[in-house]
């Protein structure tokens, strides 16, 4: 994640610039938990991913406030919005969450 230290903005995509004053970024680690901000469930996925249907991918709302897409790991019966979670894995920028319970 990059963050401004001049202006506080962040984004979880490799920039080196902050877009709002064009100060110099920083980078720093993602927070692991958040909260579902809203979700879906792919039924039919695209072609490839067949074996994984269904499964759930959601925005969440890190603990800083920025959001993220990811897809949970859990069943796709448990998870509703504003349930809390916890970063699974994060491989090269993509990332799995799991629920808190």
């Amino acid at each position: 994640m990059y963050l401004c230290p001049k202006c506080g903005w962040t984004d979880f995509h490799v920039a080196h610039e902050c877009p709002r004053c064009l100060s110099e970024l920083t980078a720093t680690d993602l927070p692991g938990v958040g909260k579902i901000v809203t979700f879906t469930c792919i039924r039919y996925p695209p072609k490839g991913y067949e074996d994984r249907s269904p499964y759930v991918v959601a925005i969440v709302r890190l603990g800083n406030g920025v959001r993220v897409i990811g897809r949970l790991v859990d069943p796709v019966d448990d998870v509703k919005i504003g349930s809390d979670v916890a970063l699974a894995s994060n491989r090269n920028g993509t990332l799995e969450f799991k629920l808190s319970r």
